[in-house]
């Protein structure tokens, strides 16, 4: 059986959530991935995707900002040659026309929001704050504007529920990453050719929000506090 080659960029929980769900597909081969890691900072979220990598003896690049160049990178990346697609989750550098331009079947990134609602770099935090009853995920073909290439797979499952906890809410999308890339791989070919553009008349955006948000905090808690610093 031929394995789809892929290329895999992601960071943080939801990054190691796709890359999960990457290695229980039986048609994928993981050829590279770009994570950024510091062994020296105790973060149990930061080298979650390295540590994978490492388990799973993949070949991995350090993508950290202060590590390389946006060119060095892109250098790297383009060095790879035969690939089917190029999959984003929670990754920090945006993609030029180039690196979209490689894979032979498509560019994807896996979006913590039910597109087109939250684009941006908090969608969760945004969600909550914003009195959302529902969020999800998506996967949505990459493209050079922000978080609005057409949607090929949405999960809209999660309630949102004032006795919530952040973590918990994490916790569910990075479930609903890790089973929705096991969904997709079995027959991607159907995904791609029912993709739907996005409705750029409800689009909303998620800036990032100058308040701390820990695992245990409740949705009450975290709406309340919001109210408190920016009325």
């Amino acid at each position: 059986m031929k394995k789809f080659r892929v290329l895999y960029f992601g960071t943080w929980g939801y990054g190691a959530a796709g890359l999960k769900g990457l290695l229980k597909c039986s048609n994928v081969e993981i050829v590279k991935v770009y994570t950024k890691w510091n062994l020296e900072i105790e973060n149990e979220y930061m080298n979650q995707v390295f540590k994978l990598t490492t388990k799973f003896n993949l070949d991995v690049f350090n993508s950290a900002r202060e590590l390389c160049s946006y060119r060095q990178f892109e250098n790297d990346v383009l060095k790879n040659t035969d690939i089917d697609f190029v999959i984003s989750c929670c990754f920090d550098r945006i993609f030029k026309k180039n690196i979209l331009e490689l894979p032979k079947i498509l560019a994807l990134n896996i979006h913590p929001s039910i597109l087109p609602k939250y684009r941006g770099v908090k969608p969760l935090e945004n969600a909550i704050v914003k009195n959302e009853k529902k969020t999800g995920i998506t996967f949505h073909q990459l493209v050079e504007k922000l978080d609005a290439g057409d949607i090929l797979l949405q999960d809209n499952s999660i309630e949102i529920k004032d006795d919530d906890t952040y973590g918990e809410l994490y916790e569910k999308q990075c479930n609903q990453i890790e089973l929705n890339i096991i969904k997709f791989f079995k027959d991607p070919f159907r995904y791609i050719q029912n993709k739907l553009p996005q409705d750029d008349s409800i689009v909303s955006f998620a800036p990032r929000i100058n308040m701390k948000f820990n695992d245990k905090d409740k949705v009450w808690y975290l709406k309340k506090k919001f109210q408190e610093i920016y009325g």
